[in-house]
């Protein structure tokens, strides 16, 4: 086999010079040398950096390797193959070679531990085995190696003489030919082993790289959590703050007076407001009994004639009382007896009567009086309280005398028992012997009346002088001023108060749903006719049959008439005052003594602005009117 001798040269590294950039400016294409910008490093800098020039700026260790076996491979048959192969399997391997370069050291060193290890342990058996093996070993030993030394020099002396005889020339080319085979062979030896330590170094270099790689992943996290962590823990201890603050901020409101204000949690109660109008609704019984028995009720608390609504300032008293430190909208029992306690203190009702001695006209002697009710019993087919007169009978107000044979003309004052009557209702008194027939509102009262022969006196003149009784009642509405003049609170308490009180009413007020969708309905109406009549036929109204069908196709069903209309919005604890009024709130009037509840004679409909929408009468028919706030017996809020 002839083999090529290639001349050796030193391995040549090549490098590319900077990358040029073709810029462009003003319609030119320049080439220039790109310019570096240092730019402001940031902590993950370092690291990002060698994560992106890792497989592009890799220093090879121990590159003699390469290039002694691919020179030993160029000297060999096909070893330019061989070399390729070589290039081929280094370029792949560049790229772990930096990477797993610490792994691979710890790999040796750990593998150079073993096999010291299994050297100790095999220097241990053999001094087990004993010293006489030992003796035997080593003579077996020197002898062989004298044998094999003296078998070599038999032979390097045939061929001595061999050559001798050939010539000089054979024993040179023989001489060369030896040192040639024995360069090869070396050379060969030599890659084969390199190669050995390759497979073997690529495949610990694999197992390493992994493991780096983990490790340099590792490393990368730990940093950017250093890097970015401190930030989003930052914002996320920030929303979490946010959060506790608000939930602290929340639990300390709940636990305030101003809970009134928010959307109240289902506690397994009633709501606070609730149970208040259930209170105000029993009070209200108390003053209908004194109004049905005559009694002349009059209000603390008015304005412009028009009683004053102190449900909201009962409501911020009793918030401010028990909603400091605990849940006042709670209505356990403990809630509603707290809560009745201050509606107590702020609504009751004085009842007072005198009698006064007042100039009065003729007696008219000794008369029979009876008593009577609007019931069946008492009025048969006028069971309606309606009397002769057209007028609504009252309790201490209404008496009849005979239709045809009356002992006062109609519209009489009389004076009997101290109090001061007006004929006002007929009957067949007569046919039974009597001469007046007093009203009362309840069958009860009449039978406690029974039947009186009593002095009876023509009210005016100035003949005689009767003792007079003089009853009345007074409805003490406190407003949250009123509480605080009775220095029952702390100047801290009464600072507070004043803002829960100057808060916006509509705020503790039920939706203006129902009220804005009755006013845009009544607006409609405008130009409609007016007919007690046809009251219920389309296109016409009176002022009570508008309000009635307009809530009606609300949801929301009201009495018939004005009067009732009122009675039922004010039992219901409805009543709100001027300044809180809203569109569709309903505004109650009285022009006349009708004897209806508050002689309620009139109903309109507030629609904002200032302006109401009402039936008015025949010839105006239903118009948009400004608000009148004269001849106003209460403003009422029909729903909530």
């Amino acid at each position: 086999m002839k083999i090529r001798k290639v001349e050796e040269k030193p391995m040549k590294l090549h490098t590319k010079e900077g990358p040029k950039l073709r810029i462009r400016a003003k319609g030119k294409t320049k080439t220039g040398r790109m310019k570096v910008h240092k730019v402001k490093k940031s902590p993950l800098s370092g690291l990002k950096q060698r994560v992106k020039t890792s497989n592009s700026s890799i220093q090879i260790k121990k590159q003699q390797l390469h290039v002694l076996g691919r020179k030993a491979a160029k000297e060999m048959d096909g070893g330019e193959e061989i070399a390729d192969s070589i290039d081929v399997a280094l370029a792949f391997s560049y790229p772990l070679v930096s990477a797993a370069s610490k792994g691979v050291k710890l790999l040796r060193n750990k593998k150079h531990q073993k096999d010291k290890q299994r050297k100790e342990d095999k220097s241990k058996d053999n001094r087990k085995r004993g010293a006489y093996s030992r003796s035997d070993s080593d003579t077996i030993n020197a002898k062989e190696v004298e044998r094999r030394k003296a078998a070599i020099k038999t032979k390097n002396s045939n061929l001595k003489k061999k050559d001798g005889k050939a010539g000089g020339n054979k024993s040179e080319n023989l001489s060369y030919k030896s040192g040639r085979g024995s360069a090869k062979s070396r050379m060969i030896t030599a890659f084969i082993t390199n190669m050995w330590a390759d497979e073997e170094e690529k495949a610990s270099l694999s197992t390493a790289a992994k493991q780096t790689v983990k490790r340099e992943l590792a490393i990368l996290i730990k940093k950017i959590m250093a890097t970015v962590l401190p930030g989003f823990l930052g914002l996320f201890s920030v929303v979490a703050l946010c959060g506790v603050a608000v939930v602290a901020v929340l639990a300390i409101i709940y636990n305030s007076p101003f809970a009134i204000f928010f959307p109240l949690p289902d506690s397994g109660t009633e709501d606070v407001r609730t149970v208040l109008v259930g209170y105000y609704q029993e009070f209200n019984e108390k003053i209908f009994e004194l109004e049905e028995s005559g009694e002349n009720v009059v209000y603390k608390n008015s304005e412009d004639g028009v009683p004053v609504s102190n449900f909201n300032d009962t409501l911020m008293v009793y918030m401010l009382l028990y909603g400091d430190g605990k849940a006042a909208y709670v209505m356990d029992e403990d809630g509603k007896k707290n809560l009745k306690k201050v509606f107590d203190e702020m609504n009751r009702i004085d009842a007072a009567s005198s009698a006064v001695e007042m100039d009065v006209g003729d007696s008219l002697g000794k008369v029979w009086v009876t008593a009577y009710c609007p019931c069946s019993q008492c009025c048969g087919p006028y069971a309606n309280g309606i009397t002769a007169s057209g007028k609504t009978a009252r309790a201490k107000h209404t008496i009849a005398v005979d239709a045809y044979n009356p002992i006062v003309p109609m519209g009489t004052k009389v004076v009997i028992e101290g109090t001061v009557y007006t004929v006002e209702d007929t009957g067949n008194l007569n046919h039974y012997g009597n001469d007046f027939d007093i009203f009362y509102a309840k069958h009860n009262q009449t039978s406690q009346w029974g039947r009186r022969h009593v002095e009876a006196y023509i009210a005016e003149g100035n003949t005689n002088k009767v003792s007079v009784t003089s009853s009345g009642a007074t409805v003490q509405n406190l407003t949250y001023k009123d509480y605080m003049s009775q220095n029952a609170l702390t100047d801290d308490q009464k600072e507070v108060l004043e803002e829960l009180m100057s808060a916006d009413a509509s705020i503790l007020a039920a939706s203006g749903e129902v009220g804005t969708q009755v006013a845009q309905m009544a607006m409609t109406k405008v130009g409609c006719g007016y007919s007690q009549d046809k009251r219920m036929q389309e296109g016409w109204y009176d002022c009570s049959s508008l309000v009635y069908r307009l809530y009606k196709e609300a949801g929301i069903i009201l009495n018939e008439t004005a009067s009732t209309q009122g009675k039922q919005c004010y039992q219901k604890a409805q009543i709100i005052n001027k300044k809180d009024l809203q569109p569709g709130d309903l505004i109650f009037y009285s022009y006349e003594d009708n004897g209806q509840f508050r002689n309620i004679s009139h109903v309109a409909i507030y629609v904002g602005d200032g302006k109401m929408v009402h039936a008015a009468n025949p010839s105006r028919g239903v118009v948009l009117d400004p608000l009148r706030t004269g001849n106003v017996v209460f403003y009422a809020r029909p729903y909530g």
